[in-house]
């Protein structure tokens, strides 16, 4: 359980960072900078045993990573965020059989508990 955690905690962590560098350093639009997040990570070989995890974690990550510069301001605030979505994302697997709908609800829970725990803790 520790290696899956671990694998889908880097997979978001990976699909955040690189939607949020591109749309805030190179200006390219979100939705295109989480398009071209999915379709690399898509082409990154993991182990069969996990299945379309790690490509949906990637996914779900690109989806967090889609927030404003406004909202996140450092790379360990991504960080936060991708340790909340990649322990939702976990939690759910069982839950929720598909992914419609579930990576960007995974996203946007994610986001809105890192900045209301900021909003609270300011």
């Amino acid at each position: 359980m520790t290696k899956f955690f671990l694998l889908k905690y880097i997979a978001f962590f990976s699909g955040c960072v690189a939607c949020f560098t591109l749309h805030t350093q190179f200006a390219v639009p979100a939705v295109i900078a989480s398009c071209l997040t999915g379709l690399i990570g898509s082409f990154i070989p993991f182990p069969k045993q996990y299945a379309n995890h790690p490509y949906a974690a990637i996914y779900a990550g690109s989806f967090a990573g889609m927030c404003s510069q406004g909202l996140i301001n450092t790379y360990w605030e991504l960080a936060i965020i991708s340790f909340i979505g990649a322990s939702l994302y976990v939690l759910t697997t069982k839950h929720f059989n598909g992914f419609g709908g579930k990576l960007g609800s995974i996203a946007f829970v994610s986001v809105a508990l890192f900045v209301l725990a900021k909003g609270l803790a300011a």
